[in-house]
């Protein structure tokens, strides 16, 4: 098969959706499937300073812009770069972004008569909320927002939703195209080699102390500021906690602050962007993963933590809730109210009670053991059959 995976995003840029597509791209490429990444440049892939190199093969770079906002987030305008997709001769687009890029996936499939799919798989309106500092437009550009998510969503034959929750919005904003739940996998190939004494040795973290990671974005719909309020009230039961904080974002500066001012500078270690190597280690580290976005599509932070056999708690909003199996099942960890107290008894007590967290840490390694990328292409790869097949039929009782 080839297909094309089309995103407003992708390396050296990382999150959620660049994950995602590169995840696929590994898995449909071991089973010889050929996978076209059309996606911005960016200025600083000539730089000496970022590691990596576009030297991947069938990555198309399209000429882009600074977007206003979100501020790492690029705009591309697509007639500024000329290719044609009729050489790639593909049976299927799977866009990543309803923006620009995901969007001209579309309309290729269109010209070629081949079916498309887009994965939706960041809540717009919601980061239109929190990065529009002009009060006045918030709410008028958050609905323009979803009328142009339901707009979009509806020229594709099918839409992926990495989360139940996501579904139930993206029908709010009036999307009539079918809607198949399918979170993106993790792939358990990156973890080799993890050493947990390695990073607290590095980090000069004790033995002793239970640490309390969150890797993430630290934008401000992360919600990071959340985990830095409930951290006094776990420090009351369990003194020898420390919060570890991996990443970087135009929030860092207020939670740096936050800190200080609630008087626990020195149990929150603020590490920035982490080589892969630390990066792993940290899971390895870890005692328990904690996290307080309200907006995630699915939170694969999550899983990559369980697989490490560590339990979470987190705020049980949108995608993460589907990653728990819900509020009855909790597997792997626990889901809490929007309440700093309630999060900080939920943490305490998975660190008190060797037995609920013995439990609740063989829960999380099966669950991403059976959320591994490879299991979740596989399942993709059987919905690209079925909707080809079904797009060659209505061709065919069109004729």
């Amino acid at each position: 098969m080839n297909i094309a995976l089309p995103g407003d995003d992708y390396l050296p840029s990382v999150d959620g959706a660049v994950t995602s597509i590169m995840a696929y791209t590994k898995e449909y490429r071991k089973l010889e499937h050929r996978v076209y990444i059309p996606c911005p440049e960016y200025p600083d892939l000539n730089d000496p300073k970022v590691k990596y190199r576009d030297n991947e093969p069938d990555v198309i770079r399209y000429k882009s812009h600074k977007a206003p906002f979100p501020p790492k987030y690029r705009l591309t305008f697509t007639w500024q770069t000329k290719v044609d997709w009729k050489e790639w001769k593909l049976d299927l687009v799977h866009s990543q972004s309803p923006f620009p890029l995901g969007f001209h996936g579309i309309t290729w499939a269109r010209k070629l008569d081949i079916p498309s799919i887009n994965t939706y798989h960041t809540l717009y309106p919601e980061y239109i909320n929190t990065y529009m500092n002009i009060n006045i437009l918030r709410k008028p550009l958050s609905a323009i927002t979803k009328i142009f998510t339901r707009w979009v969503l509806n020229k594709s034959d099918l839409v992926i939703s990495p989360s139940s929750q996501m579904k139930k919005a993206l029908l709010a904003y009036g999307v009539k195209t079918p809607i198949e739940v399918v979170p993106t996998g993790i792939d358990l190939d990156m973890f080799a080699g993890a050493k947990a004494e390695d990073f607290r040795t590095k980090f000069n973290i004790g033995r002793e102390e239970k640490i309390l990671l969150c890797m993430c974005r630290l934008g401000r719909e992360k919600n990071v500021n959340f985990l830095i309020e409930a951290m006094p009230l776990i420090l009351k039961k369990i003194p020898e906690a420390r919060l570890v904080i991996s990443g970087e974002g135009v929030a860092k500066q207020a939670l740096v602050e936050q800190a200080k001012q609630l008087g626990i500078a020195d149990k929150v270690l603020f590490l920035g962007f982490l080589n892969r190597q630390d990066w792993k280690n940290a899971y390895a580290a870890e005692d328990i993963f904690v996290f307080a976005s309200k907006t995630e599509t699915q939170g694969l932070v999550l899983l990559e933590a369980m697989y490490f056999s560590k339990p979470v708690v987190c705020i049980g909003e949108m995608g993460v809730i589907d990653v728990l199996d819900g509020f009855e099942k909790q597997s792997g960890g626990f889901l809490t109210k929007d309440d700093p107290a309630d999060f900080a008894s939920k943490a305490a007590l998975l660190l008190t009670d060797k037995n609920i967290y013995e439990s609740k840490a063989k829960e999380a390694h099966a669950k991403a053991l059976e959320m591994s990328s490879e299991n979740i292409a596989k399942k993709m790869l059987k919905i690209y059959e079925r909707i080809i097949a079904e797009h060659k039929r209505k061709k065919t009782e069109k004729a």
